[in-house]
């Protein structure tokens, strides 16, 4: 039964082909097949339906026109390690990507007398839509028609082929699968400040450890790695440094670690004979963000939003008290920071460019141990990333 089916096929292949020969191809069918046979050109036409098939005597002009119509189909075709003895290919490696998520390899030092090739099927619910390596017999082309039939017989040379030479390799991504991964690196630079448990800024409350806004930064570089599960879904996973000051508003006062607490010391009583210019506090974090990125188009360059959490860890910390005459003091101390911090980023960006903003859901020092016992205080910051 099988063997009357497939006679059956080759007469109508050789009917479509000898109808369809000689006809003008427009850019509105998108699809043509080509292929060479050992002593004569053939061209058979199926809509919707790219073929190549090479041959030992497949000249290289031939290849080249090959390439030359499959670029009207946005698929690329390459030749690699090729080979020609006495007129006749000896080795090929034919690579193909139709950049819509198909894409393979097939690698060959003997051709056989069916040829080796192509196709992509085009056809809304092709069984095949791409296949590539040794997959023609002699005298039949595999992509002729939609009969139950040729279904049946396109699912046993699926089967088959999956055997046919292990030099080949066959790779099919579904689009709406398809995981990229890209890798940048990323600067950010803001400004910082801290909230009080009613979320209100210390200065309201008129407290010798308010800051300057202007003059507190905070600066990142990270590495970031986007994860994207579609064209308009990423993940950007960011490890790096962070850096917070936090920059007193009043510059006579210094931040000093005391036996219970992070304490302030009035240098207009302790140390009278100079005159404050800057008061800050410096901690170094390592930081990792999660933070998914919702893009409003396909390019890279689309707008985009997201938010996520982060987590911090402290590796550093130190205060610094400049003065006039160029004086300086540096401390390296804890000051009762907690080592662990986490919270949540928010992120919009357009081309190159991301605006940022990070709430601390944990406060800056240790429970009962900041500036005042029952004052927590919990960073914010908000900037730019490029």
């Amino acid at each position: 039964m099988k063997n009357l089916i497939k006679i059956s096929m080759i007469v109508c292949l050789a009917l479509f082909s000898a109808l369809g020969y000689g006809q003008n191809i427009t850019a509105e069918n998108t699809s043509f097949n080509s292929a060479v046979g050992e002593n004569e050109d053939i061209q058979i036409q199926n809509e919707g339906v790219f073929i190549v098939r090479i041959f030992k005597s497949t000249t290289k002009s031939e290849l080249e026109e090959f390439k030359s119509e499959g670029k009207e189909l946005n698929i690329d075709i390459t030749y690699e390690n090729l080979e020609y003895i006495n007129g006749e290919i000896e080795a090929i490696t034919l690579k193909v990507d139709c950049n819509d998520g198909f894409s393979g390899t097939a690698s060959t030092t003997n051709i056989p007398e069916s040829g080796i090739g192509f196709i992509r099927d085009y056809r809304e619910g092709a069984d095949i839509p791409f296949v590539i390596g040794r997959i023609f017999d002699k005298d039949k082309n595999i992509a002729s028609s939609k009969s139950n039939e040729d279904d049946n017989w396109s699912k046993e040379l699926e089967d088959e082929f999956d055997t046919a030479f292990n030099e080949e390799k066959v790779v099919e991504k579904d689009r709406n699968r398809l995981i990229k991964h890209d890798h940048d690196i990323d600067f950010s630079m803001g400004l910082n400040n801290y909230l009080n448990s009613s979320n209100q800024f210390p200065d309201t409350d008129n407290k010798d450890f308010a800051l300057d806004p202007l003059t507190s930064w905070t600066y990142g570089i990270h590495s970031n790695h986007k994860i994207s599960v579609s064209p308009y879904v990423k993940f950007n996973f960011q490890l790096g440094l962070l850096w917070n000051n936090f920059a007193l508003a009043d510059n006579n006062y210094q931040f000093t670690k005391g036996p219970e607490q992070v304490e302030l010391l009035d240098t207009d009583l302790a140390r009278p004979d100079i005159n404050p210019t800057r008061s800050k506090l410096n901690i170094t974090y390592l930081n990792l963000n999660l933070v998914p990125m919702f893009h409003f188009g396909k390019s890279s360059d689309a707008f985009r939003i997201g938010a996520g959490p982060f987590g911090s860890y402290r590796i550093a910390s130190k205060s610094k008290f400049k003065y006039d005459d160029n004086g300086k003091d540096v401390v390296k101390n804890n000051f009762h920071i907690n080592n662990w911090k986490y919270g949540l980023k928010a992120q919009v960006g357009w081309k190159g460019v991301d605006l940022f903003a990070t709430y601390d859901l944990s406060p800056i020092f240790i429970e009962d141990r900041g500036p005042e016992a029952d004052y927590p205080l919990r960073a914010i910051s908000f900037g730019v990333i490029f």
